[in-house]
């Protein structure tokens, strides 16, 4: 596993510790991996999910850095989502609150 997916994963578990997400998302990262994300946290063994978004890796990080917000990433084309556009949304307004 790459030292990106790494920190993602405990970036990520750490923001959704008492914000739970209910559904499941998998966050592609191109040429680096996968996220699944569920009610279970977040981790790398494939699961059902019912959006996938995508984005490269230079996107990816500066999402996690907060450098660029994941909306803002889709408007321009730098994440594409696949599925249930709203189950994004919601994932990032949890990822977003703290």
């Amino acid at each position: 596993m790459s030292t990106i997916i790494e920190n993602a994963l405990i970036k990520i578990n750490e923001k959704l510790k008492n914000n739970i997400f209910e559904d499941s998302i998998k966050i592609e990262i191109l040429n680096e991996g996968f996220i699944i994300i569920n009610k279970n946290g977040a981790f790398t063994q494939p699961s059902e999910v019912n959006c996938t978004m995508i984005a490269d890796i230079g996107t990816f990080e500066k999402i996690l850095k907060g450098n660029i917000k994941a909306t803002s990433a889709f408007m321009t084309g730098k994440i594409k989502i696949k599925g249930n556009i709203s189950i994004a949304i919601n994932l990032a307004k949890k990822l977003n609150s703290k």
